[in-house]
This record gives structure tokens, sequence and C-alpha cells, in this order.
């Protein structure tokens, strides 16, 4: 398969990650819910991890990388605005031609407000075109 454009082979959800060298380090990752004593509720601090594949013909070029969280009627919790990076693959030395490259960036969002219980996504999307969306929801957690 020939690859055009940048897609996204990973992206995951965590307690904290980080992008160093390649590579994603991820603390408490791969989760799908969040439990909050009541709403509006706030949640300390989640990473969000990605890995982007570039083909070797866009390898030169700049992308931007943007997130956006929405809830399960497709509002933005962040307002409209989003959570942007731009990021550029470079080309290694010894690649040899026509290999892609993997790009990874990882974000950390701090005091994140969830207005209610329900379903939200992340959604990422590279150069404003969605790439993939991050599924999870927000419950109470009923104390017995």
């Amino acid at each position: 398969m020939t690859l055009f454009a940048p897609e996204i082979e990973v992206a995951i959800l965590a307690d904290a990650v980080q992008a160093v060298a390649g590579k994603l380090y991820v603390l408490g990752g791969g989760w799908d819910t969040l439990y909050a004593a009541r709403f509006p509720a706030r949640h300390p601090s989640l990473g969000v991890g990605v890995r982007v594949r570039v083909p070797w013909t866009q390898i030169e070029n700049e992308f931007t990388l943007s997130v956006d969280l929405v809830d399960e009627d497709g509002h933005s919790v962040f307002g409209g605005k989003t959570i942007t990076q731009k990021f550029r693959s470079g080309r290694p030395s010894g690649l040899p031609d026509g290999v892609d490259v993997g790009v990874v960036r990882a974000l950390t969002i701090n005091g994140l407000v969830f207005p209610r219980e329900g379903g939200y996504s992340f959604v990422v999307s590279i150069d404003g075109v969605e790439a993939q969306r991050i599924t999870f929801r927000v419950r109470e957690h009923l104390r017995v």
C-alpha cells in the first residue's frame, strides 16, 4: 500500500505519555473510562500519545497535528479551539529510499474539566483532516 499523506498508526489515552527518541513512553495507557465523584469534574492530568507514519514522498514537508475534545453531541469541550503541534519528520541518514518514517508526539492536558457524565472523543487531525478518534466515557463513581 502506498501512502500519499501521513496517517496515524497509534493513538492512545494514558495517565501520562512522553515522546522521546522516536518512542512513546506510556504510563497507565489504554483506558476507556474515567470516574468522577461529581460534575463538573476536573481531571488532574491525562496524556494523548500519537504515532504518525509519514510517507517517503512527504518526509520533508511540514504538517500540523491538532487535537480537539468533543462530547457525545459533537460539541467541542475546548470551545472550538484545538491543541496544535507542527511537525516534520526529516530524512534520517542511512534510510533506504522509499521507506516511510514514524513520528511520535505526546500531549499532556492538565486540569481538564468534564461538564457532565457521558461519552467523549479526542479528535486527532492532520492538516485539518480528521485522522483518528479516541473515544472514552466519563462516569459518576458511586460510593457505597
